[in-house]
């Protein structure tokens, strides 16, 4: 995979996972990028998306418009922090369902009582980022946070002379999850005062799905939303809303790493266009996903694929001893983290042939039956 950048008129689509962790890059045309959640590669102990980034010589500082956390799960913010940081021009996404002023007050409460988890160190970072911001009078958007609500327009670029158009909109989380958030929080700091740890990272049905609409082509970015029989929460109140976005995407980034709880069968039929290409990360400790969520996904796409091989992670080496006292320890092991698998779709955004191209690296793959 060569590190040329996308032409100005192209849509790319970089879906990077280790088998724990997710991050996601999109190219929104002009030399323009959104980051999607975090990840840290081992090697080199960075964020995969400044590392990808900085390969392709882009200006993280001006060209990243958006920086989202989609939810608070530690597989998904480990570095988000430095992106937010680097990407000094960026508006931050969050939840609407995290209430900011109150999660700032609950990190702040529960450090004093336990030692942070890495999910309210990465959070408690995150707004160190932007009170900075704050105080250097930088522009009033940057400072942020957004609140992604369903149906809210988050970003737009769509005039001036640029030669593709942008849109981002969330399509979660729901006016019922958005309550529901509420009383987490309230149960969060009911564990605080009792000196407990408090649970800071919402349930799936929280987290931000996007819809992006680059020039012609539409995408549908699933994050770990989960479906529910509820219509007013999680999948349901996606397909089922008046409000959302018209048309089809032909790419899909698979929620919750392919499980089936997070699968909804009126989420192909009604969001996607028919044989989308669909991209999943997967979750080694959760072994997802299953031989099962492999071939219902592969029926639904002839061009699926995973940023990595999560039915076999070698073992790292190690010195004999070591290893022989390891064996007797524990008779079936296995890796949680492979290489950083990375797949790539690049392809024209303004024309009515867009000839998607995908790539595959680090041990990505194309899921087959």
């Amino acid at each position: 995979m060569t590190d040329t950048p996308p032409d100005a008129s192209q849509l790319e689509i970089s879906v990077f996972g280790p088998g724990t962790g997710e991050c996601v890059l999109v190219h929104i045309g002009d030399g323009d990028w959104i980051v999607v959640d975090s990840c840290i590669d081992r090697r080199t102990r960075r964020p995969v998306a400044l590392d990808y980034l900085t390969s392709l010589k882009v200006d993280v500082a001006s060209r990243v418009k958006l920086v989202v956390a989609t939810h608070w799960h530690d597989d998904h913010i480990q570095g988000l922090a430095d992106i937010l940081f680097a990407a000094e021009n960026a508006k931050f996404v969050n939840s609407a369902a995290y209430d900011f002023q109150q999660l700032l007050r609950l990190v702040a409460l529960s450090n004093r009582v336990a030692s942070p988890a890495s999910a309210t160190r990465e959070y408690d970072r995150i707004a160190e980022v932007l009170d900075h911001r704050r105080r250097a009078g930088l522009k009033r958007e940057t400072v942020g946070p957004m609140a992604a609500l369903a149906n809210r327009k988050i970003l737009s670029l769509t005039q001036g002379d640029r030669s593709v158009g942008a849109e981002i909109i969330a399509l979660s989380p729901s006016d019922a999850a958005y309550y529901l958030a509420k009383e987490e929080l309230a149960a969060a700091f009911s564990a605080v005062k009792g000196g407990r740890r408090p649970v800071t990272q919402g349930p799936n049905q929280l987290s931000i799905v996007l819809w992006l609409k680059v020039g012609v082509l539409d995408v549908l970015l699933g994050a770990d939303l989960e479906h529910t029989s509820e219509p007013t929460r999680g999948w349901l109140a996606i397909t089922r809303s008046n409000e959302r976005p018209t048309g089809r995407a032909g790419f899909f980034k698979v929620p919750h790493h392919g499980s089936q709880n997070a699968d909804c069968t009126e989420c192909w039929t009604e969001l996607l266009s028919p044989d989308p290409i669909a991209v999943l990360t997967p979750h080694a400790p959760s072994r997802l996903p299953t031989p099962t969520d492999v071939k219902r996904i592969c029926v639904r796409s002839s061009s699926a694929y995973s940023t990595s091989d999560h039915t076999s992670y070698g073992l790292p080496r190690r010195d004999n001893a070591v290893e022989r006292t390891m064996r007797g320890m524990a008779t079936n092991r296995r890796a949680l983290a492979g290489q950083m698998g990375h797949v790539r779709l690049r392809c024209d955004a303004v024309s009515v042939d867009p000839r998607p191209v995908v790539q595959l690296s680090a041990g990505a793959r194309q899921l087959h039956v």
